[in-house]
């Protein structure tokens, strides 16, 4: 061992259960959990996002025109499209 550190050529193995996962497998597990996590979390904000914005302009041409038709419809339309958007960002593996 160097002051600097472990000496490059030195590499003794790690004295663990043979049950038990090597680091790099628990760190990948838990990057695929804080993936999937990520993933859930963008396509629930992307429906959120889809229904806010369209329901939004729904609502101002409802307003705008005195008909409560185009409130459901802009919410409509956000939901559908945010629901294909969501299926087509992550439907496919």
């Amino acid at each position: 061992m160097t002051p600097e550190g472990p000496d490059p050529g030195d590499e003794r193995p790690v004295d663990r259960p043979p049950d038990m996962p090597a680091e790099s497998e628990a760190e990948s597990a838990a990057d695929r959990t804080r993936r999937d996590q990520n993933s859930a979390w963008d396509a629930f904000s992307l429906i959120a996002a889809g229904v806010a914005f369209w329901g939004g302009v729904g609502w101002l041409l409802s307003e705008w025109l005195d008909n409560r038709l185009f409130l459901m419809l802009g919410i409509l339309l956000g939901a559908f499209g945010a629901l294909y958007l969501v299926w087509v960002r992550y439907g496919k593996p």
